[in-house]
C-alpha cells in the first residue's frame, strides 16, 4: 500500500531507492544516491502540496462493552476492546506490590536496543536486576523501562491469568512464534516510532498508557530507513524533528492517538507504526505472534527486508532458543 497522496510512480522509485540502501547501508547509498533521493523528495511534496484534499483513510476501530465480536485481525487498523479484560484474574490481582511480593527475586533485562529508546539516550547497553529493586527504583523516579520480558512466559501461573482461549482466537493456525512479553514503567517512560513483523494482542493491566500509530506506508513521511534489523524504527521525533531537514517528509505524517486504561485490550497489525508513552506507572503484557502472510499483506517491502536481515540473520528467528531483542544486544555487546 502506498500513502494516497503520493503518485504510483513516485513510490515504486521510493521504494526502489529503499530496497538499495538495505544492501549498501546508508553511507554508501548516501555517497551515491543522496541527490536522486533529495530530487525525488521534492517532486513527492509538490504533489502533495497540488493534492491536499487527499486523506488517508487510516481510523482505530474500538469496541465497548456489550458490543464485543469474536476476536477480529483486520490487516491494515488496530482494534480496542474497552473493558473486555476486566474480569480476568491479571486485570484483578496483579499490581507493583504483587510483583515485588511474588517475584521480587527474579532477574529482569533492562534494554536500550536502537530504535527502542530516544536517539540521545545510551543505545546498546543492558542491565540486570531484580524485579523488586526495578520496581522500587522506578517509584523513586527512575525513567527505565522494562521491556519484552519474558517472566510471563516462563510462569505458568501468570499465563493462567489470562483469558487464553479468548486470545489464542486471533492466531491462525499458520502463524509461529507466539509469546507473552510483560512490560512495567513509570509515568513518563516511552518507546519511539517502529514497528515489528508480529501480530500485537496488548492487554493493559496497570495505569495509563497512551499509543500513537501510523500507517504502514508513512515509513516515506517519517524517514525510516533500512537498517537490516529485524524490526524496524525511525529517529526522527514528529513533535521535535517537524523542520529538521534530514526528515523533509515529516510534516505529511498523520498521527493517530490512543489512550488505553486497566482491562482494555488492543490489537494491532504487523508493520503498523507506533509510539508508546507511560502517562501514569504502567504495566502490560503484549501476547505477539508472527503470521508470514500479514506481514506481506501490510507491506511487501517491510516484509522482504524482514527476511532479508542480518542482525541477526533471518534464520537465526527460526531457532529454537528464538531470541528477541533482549538476545541480540548480549549477543552484540
Amino acid at each position: 500500500m502506498r500513502p494516497v497522496n503520493v503518485k504510483s510512480s513516485h513510490w515504486i522509485a521510493y521504494n526502489c531507492l529503499f530496497f538499495i540502501e538495505h544492501f549498501l547501508g546508508e553511507k554508501k547509498y548516501q555517497k551515491l544516491f543522496g541527490n536522486t533521493e533529495k530530487r525525488l523528495y521534492r517532486k513527492i511534496e509538490e504533489h502533495i502540496l497540488k493534492n491536499p484534499h487527499l486523506q488517508e483513510d487510516f481510523k482505530v476501530i474500538e469496541h465497548f462493552p456489550g458490543n464485543y465480536p469474536e476476536p477480529y485481525r483486520h490487516p491494515h487498523f488496530p482494534v480496542v476492546y474497552r473493558g473486555l479484560a476486566n474480569d480476568w484474574e491479571a486485570t484483578k490481582k496483579w499490581g507493583f506490590d504483587f510483583f515485588a511480593e511474588k517475584f521480587g527475586e527474579e532477574d529482569v533485562v533492562l534494554v536500550n536496543n536502537p530504535g527502542m529508546v530516544k536517539k540521545e539516550e545510551t543505545v546498546g547497553d543492558y542491565e540486570t536486576i531484580k524485579l523488586r529493586d526495578y520496581i522500587t527504583n522506578m517509584k523513586n523516579g527512575s525513567k527505565r523501562y522494562l521491556k519484552f520480558s519474558r517472566i510471563v512466559e516462563e510462569k505458568s501461573d501468570l499465563r493462567n491469568d489470562f483469558d487464553n482461549k479468548w486470545l489464542t482466537k486471533f492466531r491462525p493456525k499458520r502463524a509461529a512464534n507466539d509469546l507473552f512479553y510483560f512490560f512495567m514503567g513509570g509515568k513518563s517512560t516511552h518507546t519511539p516510532i517502529h514497528n515489528g513483523y508480529a501480530i500485537t494482542i496488548f492487554v493493559q493491566l496497570e495505569g495509563t498508557k497512551k499509543w500513537i500509530f501510523y500507517p504502514t506506508s508513512h515509513r516515506l513521511f517519517l524517514g525510516v530507513r533500512p537498517k537490516r534489523f529485524n524490526y524496524f524504527y525511525t529517529d526522527s521525533d514528529p513533535v521535535h524533528d517537524i523542520n529538521n531537514q534530514d526528515y523533509p517528509l515529516l510534516k505529511y505524517a498523520k498521527p493517530l492517538e490512543i489512550t488505553i486504561n486497566p482491562g482494555d485490550v488492543l490489537y494491532f497489525p504487523s508493520m503498523v507504526w507506533h509510539q508508546v508513552e507511560n502517562v501514569t506507572d504502567s504495566i502490560g503484557v503484549a501476547y505477539k505472534f508472527a503470521d508470514v502472510f500479514a506481514g506481506f499483506n501490510s507491506s511487501k517491502m517491510l516484509a522482504t527486508c524482514f527476511f532479508l536481515s542480518t542482525k541477526p540473520y533471518f534464520i537465526d528467528t527460526l531457532l529454537p532458543s528464538r531470541p528477541d531483542v533482549h538476545n541480540y544486544v548480549k549477543k552484540n555487546k
